[in-house]
């Protein structure tokens, strides 16, 4: 090859790699949903609500209008009480998640680095994690009362296994080599920490974190309905007692609304932490 063609390739180099780059944003854009499909996909729902609302399909006046439900969720926000019962949620949904990561990461991790450990207790984590947590809620509200240890027990049962799981994944996905070149370079244990474990097991920990985010919000708005501890549920129980079917579907609109919310939040900041991670630059491209 001559000095000329090589000089001739560095000097179209560049503009291969726009060129490049430019069809991947076309592909990106293609593969991406445009906000107006998601606005009409939502009008769809509200119209075809709407006329089984007022068709012969269900018994007049069971299932609201769309348009009663909204102005009735306008009149909730303008209260207290909604705005009590919603930080009352929020505030023990949080409490609820702290102690799951409390307690689900660090046991996760030690169960995975051994694998006498990891074999003597799967068939136990299989066992507890497939019990339906919400037949323990009785037992638990006979103990405890309507209290916030009460909801805080309910949360752990149920969400603290994926957290525990994908922390058992983490450390068994570690490549060998990867600890080999860690024990050939000597490095300390918060170089391993820093160099070896972070990188390797945070896409875990924090994948687990979004599943039980919301397996601890499903969980605190089913104890506060059905045990009675103040917040969203139990707001909905009482006006479902009080037959006003329009704020119901209000406070369960409000539940929906906080969990993608919850949702959201956990994956903008899985995307901020990671950002350098191989499979999140791949979401982010799409």
């Amino acid at each position: 090859m001559t000095t000329d063609s090589r000089i001739q390739r560095k000097a179209h180099a560049p503009h291969a790699e726009q060129k490049t780059r430019q069809a991947r944003e076309r592909s990106a854009k293609k593969r991406s949903t445009p906000w107006y499909y998601k606005a009409l996909a939502i009008v769809a729902v509200l119209v075809i609500w709407h006329l089984i609302a007022i068709s012969s399909l269900v018994e007049p006046g069971s299932l609201p209008t769309p348009a009663a439900v909204l102005s009735a969720l306008f009149d909730l926000i303008q209260t207290g009480t909604y705005w009590g019962a919603l930080g009352k949620t929020v505030s023990v949904w949080a409490l609820g998640l702290v102690v799951c990561a409390v307690i689900g990461i660090p046991l996760g991790l030690l169960i995975g680095a051994s694998l006498a450990a990891s074999r003597s207790t799967r068939w136990i984590i299989d066992f507890f994690r497939t019990i339906p947590t919400i037949a323990l809620l009785p037992l638990v509200l006979l103990m405890y009362g309507t209290t916030v240890r009460m909801e805080i027990i309910m949360i752990v049962l149920s969400a603290v296994w994926p957290l525990m799981i994908q922390s058992m994944y983490a450390v068994k996905q570690i490549e060998p080599l990867h600890k080999w070149v860690v024990r050939v370079f000597r490095l300390t244990t918060v170089q391993r920490i820093r160099f070896l474990w972070t990188p390797s097991i945070s896409l875990f920990i924090l994948t687990g974190l979004r599943l039980s985010a919301t397996m601890a919000l499903l969980m605190t708005i089913s104890a506060e309905y059905i045990g009675g501890a103040p917040g969203l549920g139990a707001e909905l129980s009482a006006m479902e007692q009080a037959y006003r079917r329009p704020e119901v579907f209000a406070y369960t609109i409000t539940a929906g609304v906080l969990g993608l919310v919850i949702n959201s939040i956990v994956v903008l900041f899985q995307r901020k932490v990671l950002w350098w991670h191989p499979i999140i630059r791949g979401e982010q491209k799409v």
